[in-house]
């Protein structure tokens, strides 16, 4: 009998362990699946609606139900690039990679270390990819050759991207760069495939020009003003070998070494453009933006007073000149150069902006200076987004929370994407102890900003709030 109830035991307790494994796998394997696909759908909900921070917290809640699965990385990756958050997207996006996350992983995880300036990284990561008839691989490839200033090298990758898709608008919009060296007619052809209305303006304004010496000079300075540099490096060092005593071309592609990192060579050119023509007011102009980058700061003071003195009736200088006395902490000197820049151009809403921000910025003289600056900014532009959320957080900074609202308001009325003002108004509810609305603005702060500047401080802020 004893034995009798030892073998039931054994068979209750067996019985018991066997139910309860299974309800172990069932409880946390079978809604593993089904939580998974919850959270890459709330992922892509609020993705598609650019709710960046809650599409991350989805993207990590999927990567904890699902540990070998790519997506939610390569998810997460992709929308940290949107954020420009590279080091952190690069992570993210390496993490995809390892879990075989495919071509698209691997185009995203090269876009990253595109985003942080390095070239190089990104050229060996697609390089990786195995997609033979994928063009957007030599497509990228060309964009990286072209970035470091390899040119050849980036012509056999456009070769490779048009081949695969012939109508592909970016891949012509490159191969038209690349042909301005040699052809303009065949450059004017393919920026037309491209649809690219900017470049051919820029050809017509070449074309215009009566002496055809010019032509690398135009478009070097054409490229510098849209930021493409080694495009403009290319075509500037091209006219300095044509013409090595022609002040612009000096000037111009200094400024443009200066902007590359490659500042001992960019001053050399600098000074010696000032030793060519000591009446040149944009050569002492860049050799003050140039003492400025460097440190030099009295240095700079010297060089911009000299571009002064030569063209007294031009603003940007007069604002250089006043960020240079920000940085030497005169405030009062700074003031007066800002607010000279406005006087000789009035009607330009961007230097009027740049008065308000020195005020605001820096807390100086913000109800004397600021506010009035501020109204005057909303009264030029009405429909400016930016001048009524600099209006509205002058007077926060009064002191006047109603009518700060207002402004804000006002300011997203025009703009619902403005990260500033979605900041600055989460600040004034957290002053005003609306604590819903102020988590509202300051989450879509940190959703919408790309300098990270604000995001910080919004989560910082965030963070701190009591719970709802």
């Amino acid at each position: 009998m004893p034995d009798m109830e030892t073998g039931t035991h054994r068979r209750q307790f067996v019985l018991k362990t066997v139910v309860l494994a299974l309800g172990i796998l069932l409880l946390g394997l079978t809604p593993y699946p089904r939580a998974f696909a919850e959270a890459m759908r709330q992922a892509q909900e609020r993705r598609a609606v650019t709710a960046y921070g809650a599409a991350l917290d989805a993207y990590r809640r999927a990567t904890r139900l699902d540990r070998s699965s790519p997506r939610p990385w390569q998810g997460m990756g992709e929308v940290l690039l949107i954020q420009h958050r590279f080091v952190e997207a690069t992570a993210a996006l390496r993490e995809a990679e390892r879990l075989n996350g495919g071509p698209e992983a691997i185009l995203a995880l090269g876009r990253s270390y595109a985003g942080r300036g390095d070239w190089a990284a990104a050229m060996q990561t697609w390089l990786r990819a195995q997609a033979p008839k994928d063009a957007r691989f030599p497509l990228a490839l060309a964009e990286a050759a072209i970035a470091q200033g390899r040119f050849g090298q980036a012509r056999a990758f456009l070769d490779e991207a048009l081949r695969l898709a012939p109508t592909d608008k970016k891949a012509a919009a490159l191969a038209g760069r690349l042909a301005l060296t040699d052809d303009l007619d065949t450059a004017e052809t393919w920026f037309k495939r491209a649809g690219d209305a900017d470049m051919l303006a820029v050809l017509e304004a070449v074309r215009a020009e009566p002496d055809p010496t010019r032509t690398d000079l135009l478009l070097g300075a054409a490229f510098l003003q849209r930021g493409e540099l080694t495009l403009a490096r290319r075509h500037l060092e091209r006219q300095v070998a044509v013409t090595p005593d022609g002040v612009e071309a000096l000037v111009y592609l200094g400024h443009t070494l200066d902007l590359l990192g490659e500042t001992a060579a960019a001053g050399e050119m600098l000074r010696q453009a000032v030793e060519l023509d000591p009446d040149s007011a944009p050569a002492y102009y860049f050799l003050g933006l140039h003492h400025r980058l460097v440190g030099n700061l009295t240095d700079a003071l010297a060089a911009l007073w000299e571009a002064h003195l030569r063209d007294p009736e031009n603003a940007a200088q007069r604002v250089e000149m006043a960020e240079t006395f920000v940085e030497l902490g005169d405030y009062a000197s700074a003031e007066e150069w800002y607010r000279g820049a406005v006087e000789v151009a009035p009607d330009d809403i961007e230097f009027h902006l740049l008065l308000v921000h020195f005020y605001l910025d820096h807390l100086y003289r913000v109800e004397e200076g600021g506010l009035p600056a501020a109204q005057a900014a909303v009264d030029l532009a009405p429909e400016d987004a930016r001048a009524h959320d600099l209006l509205g957080w002058a007077y926060y900074l009064s002191g006047d929370a109603v009518a700060g609202e207002q402004s804000l308001l006002r300011a997203l009325e025009l703009d619902p994407n403005l990260v500033d003002a979605h900041y600055h108004l989460g600040r004034l509810y957290v002053t005003l102890g609306r604590w819903e609305q102020a988590r509202e603005h300051l989450r879509r702060a940190a959703d919408l900003d790309t300098r990270g500047y604000f995001r910080a401080r919004a989560e910082e802020i965030l963070y701190d709030l009591p719970d709802p």
